[in-house]
């Protein structure tokens, strides 16, 4: 039964089309700049600081 379901398959037109993802070759998405830095602490010390918005991480001095 598998053998014919194999056949019937390699005759039949696919209904969607294989589709690979390729990374090199994929559209730049637009980076959407960051107007106003939210910082929270990363870890308990609270030394080190990251954004909400943007992921940009900074020690506590320097958010001053």
């Amino acid at each position: 039964m598998y053998l014919i379901e194999a056949i019937v398959d390699m005759f039949r037109p696919k209904k969607y089309p294989s589709r690979l993802y390729d990374p090199l070759n994929a559209p730049e998405e637009e980076v959407d700049e960051c107007t106003e830095h939210i910082f929270m602490p990363v870890d308990s010390t609270g030394e080190t600081l990251a954004c909400l918005n943007c992921g940009l991480v900074v020690d506590k001095d320097e958010t001053n």
